[in-house]
């Protein structure tokens, strides 16, 4: 593989420009694809959450909160134990 590298000639500055100048291009897109993508997702994820958020809000309005949650004295309810 050396010797292969070693035939090839290098490119002359005046030419090697546009590839370098390329390549970034390519390189900022491909960031820019990927900046999109992460939005997309962040945007899925905090819909996602404000909808479990309306659920458990609409629950504990209900009066059926979770099992786990605290009984006021700020411990924790123990499933099947009973409140005193």
């Amino acid at each position: 593989m050396g010797g292969v590298l070693a035939e090839v000639p290098a490119l002359p500055l005046h030419e090697a420009g546009k590839y370098v100048a390329g390549a970034y291009v390519v390189l900022f897109a491909l960031v820019l694809i990927y900046v999109a993508i992460m939005a997309i997702r962040l945007g899925r994820i905090e819909r996602e959450l404000g909808e479990l958020l309306e659920l458990t809000e609409g629950t504990v309005a209900a009066g059926a909160g979770p099992p786990d949650s605290p009984t006021g004295d700020g411990e924790f309810a123990r499933p099947g134990a009973t409140s005193a």
